[in-house]
C-alpha cells in the first residue's frame, strides 16, 4: 500500500463512507435517497453486471481468469464479478467500504485497501481490469493516467479493460469551472466538520482525450460503447481496450 498523502478525492470518499446513507451515495438514484435496502442495492448490482458482462463478452469472448476491480465501494458489483472470474481482486480507498463489501462477497474475493493509483499486483498477473462509476470522481487527469498505466502493467498480453468514463460534448467554461470548484471546496469543508457533503469531485472528459489516455498508456483496439442498464435506464460510456 502506498504511503503517499491521500488526495482530495480519496479523503472525500473515505469521509462519505463513514457518513449516513452510504448506499445512496454509492448508487445515487433520485428515488433511493434514504430508502435503499441492502437486498435491493445488491440485486441492482447483479442486474447491472449482467448488462456490463454482455458488452464486455462481446468485446472479449473468453472473459474469465483474474479480474481487478478498481473502486469496489460497498461491493455492489463485486459478488457478481466473482461468479464469472476465477479470482477477483477488489480495490478501494476506504476501509469502511471494503468492510461493507466483504460482508456481501464470497470469501474468494481478495480486498486491497489503496490510497492512490496503485494496483498491488505483479506485472501480467491479471486477465481483466474493470471499473464503473469511479474514474469521474478521481482528483485529476493525472490520476486517471496513472491508473491506466497501472492497468496496462498488471494485465497479461491480450488482457482487456472495461472502464466507465463519462463524457462531455464540451468542457465547461471558466465561470462554470470556478463555480464547481467553489461548491466542491465548501462540500469538503462540511465533510471535515463531520457534516453531510453537498458535492463530490465530478470530472467529465472528451472522447478524444480518453482515446489519447488509453493509447498513451499502451493499449490497443480501443473502443467506446454507450448503453443503458436495465435497473434504471442510466446510460454508461464504457471504454474497452487490449493490452
Amino acid at each position: 500500500m502506498s504511503r503517499r498523502r491521500p488526495d482530495g478525492a480519496t479523503r472525500e470518499w473515505q469521509a462519505i463512507a463513514r457518513g449516513p446513507d452510504v448506499l445512496f451515495h454509492v448508487c445515487s438514484r433520485p428515488d433511493k435517497r434514504g430508502t435503499w435496502t441492502e437486498d435491493e442495492f445488491y440485486a441492482a448490482g447483479c442486474s447491472d453486471w449482467e448488462d456490463f458482462r454482455s458488452q464486455w463478452r462481446h468485446y472479449w469472448p473468453d472473459l474469465g481468469g483474474t479480474c481487478v476491480e478498481i473502486g469496489c465501494g460497498a461491493g455492489r458489483l463485486t459478488a457478481a464479478l466473482a461468479a464469472d472470474f476465477r479470482r477477483v481482486v477488489a480495490l478501494d480507498v476506504s476501509q469502511d467500504m471494503i468492510d461493507r463489501a466483504r460482508a456481501h462477497s464470497p470469501s474468494s474475493v481478495e480486498f486491497r485497501h489503496v490510497d492512490g493509483p496503485v494496483i498491488p499486483l505483479a506485472g501480467a498477473e491479471a486477465d481483466g481490469v474493470f471499473s464503473v462509476h469511479v474514474f469521474q470522481h478521481l482528483e485529476s487527469r493525472a490520476v486517471v493516467a496513472a491508473y491506466l498505466a497501472e492497468a496496462k502493467r498488471v494485465l497479461r498480453p491480450g488482457g482487456t479493460v472495461m472502464i466507465h468514463i463519462p463524457l462531455a460534448s464540451a468542457l465547461p467554461r471558466r465561470r462554470s469551472r470556478l463555480k464547481l470548484a467553489a461548491n466542491l471546496w465548501l462540500s469538503r469543508r462540511r465533510l471535515r466538520r463531520g457534516e453531510e457533503h453537498t458535492a463530490v469531485r465530478m470530472r467529465l472528459y472528451r472522447a478524444e482525450d480518453v482515446f489519447w489516455l488509453l493509447s498513451n498508456a499502451g493499449f490497443t483496439d480501443v473502443q467506446l460503447r454507450v448503453f443503458a442498464v436495465r435497473s434504471d435506464g442510466f446510460h454508461h460510456s464504457c471504454w474497452f481496450a487490449r493490452a
